[in-house]
């Protein structure tokens, strides 16, 4: 029984951050912001963090990625600064640790780990959901709405089509793009051309939460249709000559590093399906068959990427979010330079990031952003 109420709150949790609509499908009526940031802007609300008294913040990390970012060796640093870093213990009662000032977090292993029926992760999601939410003035440096709201496929996606409209330029879009869950080829080709998709396209998991979100099918054309497995969220593929640029934010920082990604392929009716996972195909090490090579395929139609429109991208996509620590991927068409989005995450892995940078462009957004609004 207890496991049940347990479970009902956690479908609650996950059901109250939805903010989109039917199929997750943005509300193009929404305001630009769909989660506004909560830090200081007035003038006199800002000191010297010598006058005030010390920040707190917690930070919750998955086992992998405090192995990437340690944040535990940048407690003395930031020490000197008035903040202390407090590491989340899921162990322990989220109140029993807190006050906070700013909460830190990366939990979708254990919201994973709790839609799976670990009722452990159930109890602390629950409450740490009901401990967000009794705290109002604790800024979550990436609110849970836009968390969950970049843990479904067509909710990112959607994000990124608002960032297009809010930054009204031509040369930045998104993919055409459709949830496909109707088997039957008559079906799936109707739906493809009410939505724009184009062949050869790519079918996406639609939430990130399952555990084998990294694979993917490339179709080639109306053939492919009759192995595909559904649901997914397809979209149309872009050449970009095998390059795809990953955008690293921190606050007003933004690192952005080029990987290898999938070469140019073209329509076929004659090929089957392709299987693959980022992991194979988008890391800096990447030699899969399907890549163009460390440095990609550059060719007469290949465009360099825009600092600039990056620059709009990144700046744009935070205030939308409301949230500090996003990853953008943005691969650039052969031939027209278009920039597109191809995807959206919530507090990436920050791979190619040194750990110095990353520690200092945390820092330097802790003071100030949430950090400078302390009291004496």
């Amino acid at each position: 029984m207890v496991r049940n109420d347990v479970g009902a709150l956690v479908l609650l949790l996950l059901i109250s951050v939805m903010v989109i609509s039917e199929r997750y499908l943005l509300d193009r009526t929404m305001a630009a912001n769909f989660f506004p940031a909560r830090f200081c802007t007035e003038t006199r609300e800002r000191s010297s963090l010598q006058n005030k008294r010390r920040c707190r913040v917690g930070y919750l990390l998955s086992e992998s990625k405090e192995k990437r970012i340690p944040f535990h060796t940048f407690k003395k640093e930031y020490r000197n600064s008035s903040i202390d870093l407090v590491k989340v213990d899921v162990n322990r009662s989220v109140a029993a640790q807190g006050p906070f000032d700013v909460f830190i977090h990366d939990f979708t292993d254990i919201v994973r780990e709790a839609e799976e029926g670990d009722t452990k992760a159930e109890m602390f999601v629950a409450e740490l959901s009901e401990y967000v939410s009794r705290h109002p003035n604790m800024v979550v440096m990436n609110p849970v709405a836009s968390w969950r709201l970049l843990h479904d496929r067509l909710g990112a996606q959607g994000v990124a089509a608002e960032v297009v409209k809010l930054l009204n330029d031509p040369d930045v879009i998104v993919p055409n793009r459709v949830y496909l869950e109707k088997s039957g080829v008559k079906n799936m080709m109707k739906n493809l051309k009410m939505a724009g998709v184009t062949f050869p396209f790519v079918c996406k998991s639609s939430s990130l939460l399952l555990a084998e979100h990294h694979k993917m099918t490339l179709v080639y054309g109306r053939r492919g249709l009759e192995s595909l497995d559904l649901p997914c969220a397809a979209e149309s593929f872009t050449n970009h000559s095998g390059i795809l640029h990953k955008i690293y934010v921190i606050g007003d920082t933004h690192f952005v590093y080029a990987r290898p990604s999938l070469k140019n392929f073209a329509m076929s009716d004659d090929l089957p399906n392709v299987q693959f996972s980022t992991s194979d195909v988008a890391k800096s090490d990447s030699v899969s068959p399907l890549n163009a090579g460390k440095r990609g395929e550059p060719t007469s139609q290949t465009s360099p990427v825009s600092d600039e429109k990056i620059s709009r991208i990144s700046d744009r996509m935070r205030h939308v979010l409301g949230s500090s620590l996003i990853g953008i991927d943005v691969i650039v068409q052969d031939g027209t330079g278009n920039h597109v989005i191809i995807d959206v995450n919530d507090f990436p892995g920050y791979h190619e990031v040194g750990t110095r940078e990353f520690q200092t462009a945390l820092l330097q957004l802790l003071r100030t952003g949430p950090c400078s609004c302390i009291g004496s």
